[in-house]
């Protein structure tokens, strides 16, 4: 992330020297970018308990709704009234927050419990009791156990479905200010305050959604996988039903299809926090990193993919053809539920299952106080 912000401060001056270098650049922050949601998984896994993680989980991933919330209506401002010509002011102001994060990330962020110089004995304790995860452990990973691991119908559904879902998600975030301006007629203030109005919604969903999850599984009211499979159906089905339905109203029912988009931006965070997303933690949980990696290679193709499937079906901008884009991407969400739904599940691989896997929860294992 640190070299990723760095280059944000050189976007305006790559974009206004030769489009080759902007494209060379954005393709270099994609892979710091990359880099850093198995870091996520890695992290949530080691740093967090069965029975509290989606609420931790969900409140960590809203960042990237608070992102949207934040940056869409400012960013609009920034056009109209910011420094250094208006519009690069958003991506030095993006850097600067970016690099501030990175100072924070260094000071305060561990690879795991074990290795933190500053929580207690007691706390270490907890996690090692708890997590049910052996912080010592640097057994590594053979080339047999990743191809059982990337060949299980569990792992591929998971990678389905997510790229299913980010499909849906860059569809709106990178194309949504492109369909308000041309169809919906938002001047660029509008465009950037009503972009983020769907991530509100999300926002909401986040902070309920996790909890929830969290208690339906101390409860025992059902299994993790039929837990999952509900979660990643309404986030996936309710989308779908919201694209379709966008065609029903005209370019002067603005505020209608303005709801439909926000109830499928926020809907779609039902499969994120308590769907599939998560399961990679309850299927694979000492290759989460790896797994996370691999998918979100994969998945996040879509982010290019789209909107160049949207720049070759839209050439005249009109609603007709964008409805194209909203069915297209309302059949890749039923494609990503049907396969999550006939091939997910929450039951841990047998090749992961290694001896700190079956720890007892009651019995911690022997820890040395920190004498710092």
């Amino acid at each position: 992330m640190g070299l990723y912000s760095g280059l944000t401060f050189f976007i305006p001056l790559a974009a206004r020297w030769n489009v080759g270098a902007l494209i060379a650049l954005r393709v270099v922050q994609g892979f710091c970018s990359g880099l850093t949601l198995p870091c996520f998984s890695v992290l949530f896994r080691r740093w967090t308990t069965r029975e509290e993680r989606s609420t931790l989980m969900s409140i960590g991933y809203s960042g990237y709704n608070i992102a949207s919330v934040i940056t869409f209506p400012i960013s609009g401002l920034l056009c109209e009234h910011g420094f250094g010509g208006g519009w690069p002011s958003i991506f030095y102001v993006g850097g600067i927050i970016g690099i501030g994060w990175c100072c924070i990330v260094v000071i305060f962020v561990y690879d795991s419990p074990d290795s933190h110089p500053r929580i207690t004995y007691e706390e270490k304790e907890f996690f090692q009791k708890y997590s049910h995860v052996d912080f010592k452990s640097k057994k590594a990973s053979s080339y047999k156990e990743l191809c059982q691991l990337f060949g299980s119908p569990a792992i591929l559904a998971f990678i389905i479905t997510q790229y299913a879902t980010l499909w849906g998600f860059y569809s709106l975030i990178v194309n949504l200010p492109m369909y308000m301006k041309e169809v919906l007629d938002f001047d660029i203030a509008d465009n950037g305050l009503f972009s983020a109005a769907p991530y509100v919604f999300s926002l909401v969903i986040h902070y309920i959604c996790g909890p929830m999850c969290d208690w339906l599984t101390t409860k025992n009211l059902c299994s993790l996988t039929v837990q999952r499979k509900i979660f990643t159906a309404f986030g996936t089905l309710v989308p779908a039903l919201m694209m379709f339905c966008i065609g029903l109203f005209d370019c002067e029912s603005r505020g209608s299809i303005l709801i439909l988009l926000s109830i499928s931006t926020a809907m779609s965070e039902l499969a994120f926090v308590g769907g599939y997303h998560y399961s990679v933690l309850d299927v694979a949980p000492d290759y989460a990193g790896v797994v996370t990696g691999v998918s979100n290679t994969i998945a996040t193709s879509s982010g290019f993919v789209s909107p160049a499937l949207v720049a070759l079906l839209t050439p005249n901008g009109t609603r007709e053809e964008w409805l194209i884009v909203f069915y297209i991407t309302g059949a890749v969400y039923i494609m990503g539920a049907s396969v999550y739904a006939i091939f997910g599940t929450s039951e841990a691989l047998d090749l992961t299952q290694r001896k700190f896997a079956t720890v007892d929860p009651d019995v911690a294992l022997p820890l040395k106080p920190n004498n710092k």
